[in-house]
């Protein structure tokens, strides 16, 4: 009888140390998957548009002789280059530029039609598009097909001037030198890009993507 109460009392210990141990892998296992959760959490927070509280009214406006609002880009030191690029954008240096004003928007078909009607100039041309040009024409969108010189011709009748390369970069990128105007990841519905992800099949009307501005308040200065 003594015999048999210690072999029920050996099973009932074996028994319960077995029970102990699959507690201990469930709850090893329930902290897993705990994390793996966790991390898809967190890369789907990543990936995922946030509200764009940015003050703009920080930056001074004025309205430019062709009726089109202009930003204050403050005077100071900012980041030009970049050292993990192309060999002509390294090395990365910090230079000082005076402060300056910018168009908010790009120069629109429409704006651009304006000064050709004035000034009795000849319409550009979109040699390198090969698809029905009528859609690089729309009255919104940015004009294109436009040479250095009618730029310039364009800027003098404005009352204004084209941007230096490191005045244009300052306002695009800020003064740390973000890989685009908004910060360091791309995100589809910040810039008018390739295909139909940013929600237009070719061009986008110009300021299409206010979350795309840049630290200034600058639109459109990516894609």
């Amino acid at each position: 009888m003594r015999d048999k109460n210690l072999m029920i009392a050996i099973i009932g210990c074996f028994v319960i140390a077995i029970l102990f141990v699959l507690v201990i892998v469930w709850e090893i296992k329930k902290s897993i998957d705990h994390d793996e959760r966790v991390q898809q959490m967190a890369k789907k927070t990543n990936d995922v548009e946030v509200a764009d509280n940015r003050d703009f009214s920080i930056y001074e406006t004025l309205v430019g002789d062709d009726g089109r609002e202009m930003i204050l880009v403050p005077e100071g030191i900012f980041s030009r280059g970049s050292d993990s690029g192309g060999f002509d954008e390294k090395p990365m240096q910090e230079i000082y530029l005076n402060a300056f004003f910018v168009d908010k928007y790009e120069v629109s078909v429409e704006s651009y039609n304006k000064y050709r009607k004035a000034a009795n100039y000849v319409e550009p041309s979109v040699p390198f598009f090969t698809g029905d040009s009528k859609v690089m024409k729309v009255p919104s969108h940015a004009v294109v097909g436009v040479s250095w010189h009618d730029a310039v011709n364009y800027c003098t009748w404005a009352g204004k001037r084209l941007l230096t390369e490191a005045e244009w970069e300052k306002a695009a990128r800020g003064t740390h030198g973000l890989k685009y105007p908004w910060g360091n990841k791309i995100f589809p519905k910040r810039a008018n890009l390739a295909g139909t992800g940013d929600g237009y099949p070719y061009m986008a009307p110009v300021g299409s993507y206010p979350m795309g501005r840049s630290v200034y308040g600058v639109y459109d200065m990516a894609g």
